[in-house]
């Protein structure tokens, strides 16, 4: 199912990832502060030279780097670190384009908007607006507590922010600026937005997920999680909406009459924490990876185990889908990434 297509040992440890619209080329965010831009080589994908990766850096910042994030249809990516600093850098070149400080304290979060024409950036409870270029182009006001993690729906006309207390929702339309907020009691860590533009769900500190219906407003929580729910995600035909807590990788099914009242599936296979999972692009298989340094590969739905599991050569530290769904791209905490292709379904 998953045959490894090429990898790179970096001196640094891998904080993010983010692929290039074309999937041949890597953002790599390093946890001690460089920035790499890794290619992965075009043509067969059997052979040694397919195996071969190339890094340079292109970067760096101070006291660490947090985030990087491509444009979407674009040959740029921007990178965040600890110096709450903001670049933008040329995906081709690798050249530093602009540069920014917002704040003095690191950015917590970066997110383009799908049609690259904006990126948002949370700090503290501070969320901001740049242009494509890295010009500001709006602060909006401070919100009531700390953003924990920010999502554009698919539109890209509404902005939501996790925070203590719901979810702060901005309604992007210069020169108004609504805003909405849908209120839980505990505080939310993560969210995540259904392709289909129906709910919004969030993953809480107190070990619950909560979820609102966007059209009517009604909201719903699922409890009993071991721990607080820092992974979440919905597939991309919004029928499923992924979780973890700890080793627990649960989901819940939004078709039908949604997942009130039903038995969620419990994915069994990780023996420690899971620290990221993703749907794969226009398809239907999730990835997953834990500190068992265990990557594993599920089809919801159709079978409780993994279809394929590999055990990476260090702890991992993040995954990314290629934009076309055929990748998968690894980032390990002692510096190596590596790159899976999907062969088959079993």
């Amino acid at each position: 199912m998953l045959e490894t297509r090429g990898a790179v040992v970096l001196d640094d440890f891998v904080a993010d990832l983010s692929w290039a619209p074309d999937g041949g080329r890597l953002a790599v965010a390093g946890g001690e502060g460089k920035v790499f831009l890794v290619t992965r080589p075009v043509g067969s994908s059997t052979g040694a030279a397919s195996r071969a990766l190339q890094a340079r850096e292109v970067g760096e910042h101070l006291l660490g780097a947090l985030s990087v994030a491509w444009q979407p249809r674009g040959e740029n990516f921007v990178s965040c670190g600890q110096d709450g600093a903001l670049m933008l850098h040329d995906g081709v070149a690798g050249q530093q384009l602009a540069l920014q400080r917002p704040r003095a304290l690191g950015l917590t979060s970066i997110a383009w908007a799908p049609d690259g024409r904006c990126l948002a950036t949370a700090s503290g409870r501070q969320l901001n607006l740049w242009t494509s270029t890295l010009e500001l182009a709006h602060a909006l006001p401070p919100l009531e507590a700390g953003i924990a993690a920010i999502g554009w729906d698919r539109p890209g006309r509404d902005l939501a922010a996790a925070v203590n207390g719901g979810v702060i929702v901005h309604r992007i339309e210069p020169p108004r600026f609504e805003l909405r907020k849908y209120a839980w009691e505990a505080p939310c860590v993560a969210l995540a937005y259904s392709d289909n533009g129906k709910v919004l769900a969030c993953g809480t500190q107190d070990g619950s997920v909560h979820f609102w219906y966007l059209n009517t407003g009604r909201d719903s929580q699922m409890r009993g999680y071991p721990g607080k729910v820092d992974c979440i995600a919905f597939s991309g035909d919004s029928r499923w909406l992924a979780t973890a807590a700890g080793d627990q990788l649960v989901l819940w099914d939004f078709g039908g009459r949604g997942p009130e009242g039903s038995r969620p599936l419990q994915l069994a296979g990780h023996t420690d924490r899971i620290d990221a999972l993703a749907f794969q692009p226009n398809g239907n298989l999730l990835a997953s990876i834990g500190r068992d340094w265990r990557l594993s590969l599920w089809l919801p739905g159709k079978t409780p185990g993994a279809l394929d599991a590999h055990l990476t050569e260090a702890e991992p530290s993040c995954l990314r889908w290629s934009p076309d769904g055929r990748f998968l791209a690894v980032g390990e905490r002692r510096g190596r990434v590596s790159i899976y292709e999907v062969l088959r379904l079993a």
